[in-house]
């Protein structure tokens, strides 16, 4: 079966468009492949950071979400990668060159939000393994059909300022030290 490239169902664009293909995919799986390259983004000289397994995961989940959301005719897919678990690296990096498997699946939704189980390898050598949690849909679309959209927005301030800044008008996000 042939799969439409990335950069026609994915939001990224090179250098951030990480994976090469869609190489599988079924209602609850998918599995895209990936070479690690020469000046690509996070490589150092001849070697990445196997934390770049998470940045992997999150591409292949969304290639997923794309190509379903396609077969209704719509264009790029967004999606929020909301957080990782049980991530476990059995190499430190990656070596320029590695050609790289990516498959995930779907171990529960609930909603707009779900969680896929995620494996990335190189031929048979299994490299990383981890959960994550991501956001089916775009976060200001999704917060617009809330039922509480008009009270705690916490997606997007009113200019589109992020969480962090604070600023006058827009979005805090305080951190709270625990009681001790």
């Amino acid at each position: 079966m042939a799969f439409p490239p990335l950069d026609e169902i994915l939001p990224h664009r090179p250098p951030m468009l990480l994976l090469d293909a869609l190489t599988a995919a079924e209602v609850e799986s998918v599995t895209c492949s990936a070479t690690v390259r020469a000046g690509a983004p996070f490589v150092d000289g001849e070697r990445v950071s196997s934390l770049i397994a998470l940045e992997y995961f999150a591409q292949a989940v969304a290639a997923l979400f794309a190509y379903k959301a396609r077969g209704g005719g719509g264009g790029p897919f967004r999606g929020l990668l909301l957080g990782a678990r049980d991530l476990e690296l059995a190499v430190t990096h990656l070596r320029v060159g590695d050609v790289l498997d990516v498959h995930c699946r779907e171990q529960w939704a609930s909603g707009p939000v779900a969680q896929y189980h995620c494996l990335l390898s190189r031929g048979d050598e299994r490299l990383a393994t981890g959960a994550v949690t991501v956001l089916r849909g775009d976060p200001a679309e999704l917060a617009a059909a809330s039922p509480a959209a008009g009270s705690s927005d916490l997606s997007s301030g009113p200019s589109g300022s992020d969480l962090s800044s604070g600023t006058a008008g827009g979005p805090r996000l305080d951190l709270v030290e625990p009681a001790s």
